[in-house]
Formats: C-alpha cells, structure tokens, sequence
C-alpha cells in the first residue's frame, strides 16, 4: 500500500519498499500524492533512487525524485545548477525519453515528478511471461532515437544502462522505450554503473563524450541479443579485462594514444579480439557490423548515434 499518513513512516520502517523520507518531506508529498513507496529495480531487493506514488486527483501513477538543496545554499534559494537541470528536462520532447510532469519545491529540496512506467529491460528480460523475441530492433531503434536526440542537445547521458532504459508494455506489438536517468547537476556524484562503462574511462580517462554514451547502449544491445549482460560485474577491473578478453588488447594502431592511458606492453603476448559471429551466433550479418561499431575499442572510432540510426539494422524498423 505504501505511505499514505505520517504515522506510516513509524509503522512500516521495517518494510523494505518504504521510502526514505524526512517528516517534512513526507507531509509535503502527501498533499498530493497517496501510496508512496520506493521503486524496485530488479529482483534482488534493489531500488531505484525514486519514490513512486500516487496523484490524489487524477490517480496517475507517477515517479518522484528528490533533489536536496545543500544547507549553505538554502538561504539564496533553489541553486542555478538544479534550475538548469529541471528546464533542460522540461525542454526535452522525445517519444521515447521519459516526461517531466511536474517540479514541486521546498525550501530544502525540489521535487521532481516524471511518468511512471512499471518495467525496465533488466525486468522485462528477466520476467519469464514477456518476451522481446522478434522486438529486438525495434527496442534497439527506440534506444538509439533518444540518444540520438540527447546528444543533438549537447547532452552526455553518463549512465546508459538497463535500469535507466524503462519499457512501457504493449499487448500484441513492441514495448515501447522510455529513457530516463539524464544526469542530475554537477553537484548530485553518481556512480556509473561498471559493466556499461566505456574502456577509456575504465582505464582512467576523465573526458566523457557522446561515444562513451555509444559504447554503454552496444552494451545494451548485446544485453538485448543474449538477453543477460555482456559484462556482468560491479569491479570495473574485472570488466576491463572481460572487455580486452573479447575484443583484444588495444595497440597505438587499433587506438591512437591509448597508451596515454594504459601500460599496453603488460599484456606479453597480446591478446587476439574474439570473432563477434561466435559469441552472437544468432545475430545476422547486419546486426553484427552495427555491434562492433558501437563497440569498437576507440572511442574516435565508434559510431554516432545518428549514424546508427541509419545503420541497415535498424533504418527500416517502424516504432510503435
């Protein structure tokens, strides 16, 4: 049922789905809002830094997140870089990226209220009653058109991964795609998620561009094919050497100046790249060019997301 009254906060603080929420935070949601509870994001009893609820006048369903004002600064207002963040989100127009409804504010936070949808890929895969057979592109396209879209905006994702690409079930055709997680402000420190980390920033590099973005949705794309992670670790060491495993040490001829980054005259004798069409038997000729664009170790190299769009793979394939 979730929180729906103050003395709720106290009754069900063992629930594991109740929310983390001050008094005031919880008085100031429940005006408009009933059924608060946290948002699960697979089926390990982990949950997503949003609160879902419940509108009190339409019944929609919808998704809070909370941005905290920084005590020093209460005082002068909600900060530039939190106003930035919520017009840059309201400016977003995209059929596939997630709609901010609403910002609601305190004097100590901002509250930001999205669309609700219910599934993410990680779910969506993993639920034994639904199936992407036979929608893999055009979940893929719907993917990529946000990306596409963002980085058309001068917007960097940062944290392209299975739980920030949410699937909005349709009975009898293709999910529809919903992306969300578009980075907070500067001030807000997230962690991405490792195993959709591209390699250079493994390796060091403090320079995210929009092909970092590209390496991370290639992940989700063979998450897609093989319907489970192609890197399947939190240790971003153990990920990078799962990566040089599959596609092969890097050289200064493969990657200009990656030894700006990495000791490559550790690896004696070099490791050799694996063939994609024995580790993707199922994916077709097409599938596996656009793949290895994405995925390719140099970022300079990799393929735009405009340019995947037009890719043969996924050029023809109808949204829902």
């Amino acid at each position: 049922m979730g929180i729906n009254r103050l003395e709720d906060l106290w009754l069900l603080q063992h629930d594991i789905t109740t929310p983390n929420l001050s008094t005031s935070q919880a008085e100031f949601l429940l005006r408009l809002h009933r059924d608060l509870e946290r948002v699960p994001i697979n089926n390990e009893r982990c949950f997503a830094n949003v609160i879902r609820g419940i509108r009190r006048v339409s019944h929609k369903t919808v998704a809070i997140k909370i941005l905290t004002i920084p005590q020093h600064k209460q005082k002068y207002g909600t900060p530039s870089t939190i106003l930035k963040h919520t017009s840059l989100l309201k400016d977003l127009n995209h059929p596939n990226i997630i709609s901010l409804l609403q910002t609601l504010a305190t004097d100590e936070e901002v509250f930001l209220v999205f669309d609700h949808v219910d599934l993410n890929l990680d779910k969506y895969i993993t639920n034994p009653v639904l199936s992407l057979h036979t929608f893999e592109r055009c979940v893929l396209r719907q993917a990529v058109s946000a990306l596409a879209y963002l980085h058309s905006h001068q917007i960097v994702h940062k944290d392209i991964n299975p739980f920030n690409i949410l699937l909005q079930y349709q009975w009898g055709g293709s999910p529809i795609v919903k992306l969300c997680g578009i980075p907070a402000p500067k001030t807000y420190i997230h962690t991405p998620h490792p195993s959709y980390t591209a390699p250079e920033l493994l390796m060091g590099s403090t320079k995210y561009s929009t092909a970092a973005d590209i390496w991370s949705m290639g992940c989700i794309f063979a998450h897609i094919v093989k319907c489970r992670p192609l890197f399947n670790t939190m240790d971003k060491h153990r990920v990078l050497a799962e990566i040089f495993w599959l596609f092969g040490t890097p050289t200064e001829e493969t990657w200009p100046g990656v030894s700006s980054l990495w000791n490559i005259r550790e690896f004696n004798p070099p490791i050799q790249p694996k063939d994609l069409a024995e580790v993707f038997p199922s994916l077709e000729p097409a599938g596996l060019d656009l793949l290895s664009k994405m995925l390719c170790m140099c970022p300079n190299r990799r393929i735009s997301a405009y340019e995947a769009i037009d890719h043969p793979y996924i050029f023809d394939v109808d949204h829902p």
